[in-house]
Formats: structure tokens, sequence, C-alpha cells
């Protein structure tokens, strides 16, 4: 199985389609004190509550299922992970390469299936931090342009931004490589899988 739930799975599906509880228990024509049960893991859904809930969020039902993940395999897919993880560090040195080395590792190792989810993650959050570090620094010039008349001063301002904004990253990562070495699921549930 994906190594998140399935109430992360039902819930992750429903916000996907900005749905509220009460919207899917009324299109699916189940309880809503289902639905809040399901997301809160006290209670495992039938095959057909299931069923019908991957009907009206457009998604596969295997995506809902729940099967045994092989031990090896998850240990092979976490491995891969704590690389890809690990390889956003190249930022460092290589514009775009918190993006570019983590998506041809994760391209390369067709064998992530439990885990394949969290890879995506990884990258996705490196892409929505990218567009808001340079976002913030161009912010960050173009406003002292605004105020002083003079973008040159401004580049002292965003360079520190920056610096700041790759620390914030350099600990995600950290935390990150932590929580994979622990064998601990990413707990990176607010961040969108663009993959």
């Amino acid at each position: 199985m994906d190594t998140i739930t399935v109430k992360e799975k039902v819930k992750e599906a429903r916000l996907a389609k900005g749905l509220s509880q009460e919207a899917l228990a009324e299109m699916s024509n189940i309880s809503l004190r289902t639905i809040q049960r399901i997301e809160k893991g006290s209670v495992t859904p039938r095959l057909f509550t299931l069923q019908t809930l991957a009907k009206k969020l457009d998604i596969d039902i295997s995506n809902l299922t729940i099967r045994k993940p092989n031990i090896q395999n998850l240990t092979n897919e976490i491995s891969i992970l704590k690389k890809m993880n690990l390889s956003i560090l190249a930022t460092l040195i290589i514009p775009l390469g918190n993006i570019i080395i983590p998506l041809m590792i994760w391209k390369l190792n067709g064998t992530l299936k439990d885990l394949k989810h969290l890879g995506g993650k990884i990258i996705s959050f490196q892409i929505i931090w990218t567009v808001a570090t340079v976002s913030s620094f161009l912010l960050v010039v173009f406003l002292n342009n605004l105020i002083t008349g003079n973008a040159g001063n401004g580049l002292y301002i965003a360079l520190i931004v920056y610096l700041f904004c790759l620390a914030i990253n350099v600990f995600i990562i950290a935390k990150n490589t932590i929580q994979l070495n622990n064998k601990n699921i990413l707990t990176m549930s607010f961040i969108p899988n663009f993959l």
C-alpha cells in the first residue's frame, strides 16, 4: 500500500477536489458521520463504500485499497528517497539542481511503488520553494527600487532573503532525512503532488 493510510488518501482526494466532508457526503450518498470516521481512521470502510468514494472523487479504486507493503521493497524505496532528499543540496552549487537532480533520481528509479507519492511530494516542494525564493528575491529588488530609486542596494537585502530561504530549505532537508532514517513517513501532507 502507499504508506499513507486510507483515511489520508480519502482526505487528500477530497481536498484535491475542493470538497468539504458535507459536500462529499451529499454527492456520494454516504453519511457525513461515516466520512468523518473514515478520515479519522476510526473505521475500516467496506469495499462498496470505497468504490463509491473513488467514483465520486474521480480516482482509481486501487488508490484507496490497502495492500501490505513488501518490507524489503520499502527499505529500498526509503533509501532512494534519502538520495533524492539529500541531492536537493545540489542547489548550493547548481541553479535548479534542487529540482533537476532529484527528478532524475525519481525517474531513473522506476522501483518506487509504495512510496512514489512521497518522491513526487519532495520534488513538488522544491518547485514551490524555488518559485517562492525567486519571487521573494525579485520582489525585494523591485520594492527597494520603487522606494529608493536604486535597485543595486536591494541586492544585498535580496541576498539576505535568499540565504534565509536557503536555510529553511536545508532545515527541511535535514528534517526529512531524520524522518527517513527513523523509517517514519514524511509529514508533507500540506504539499500538493505535481507529478
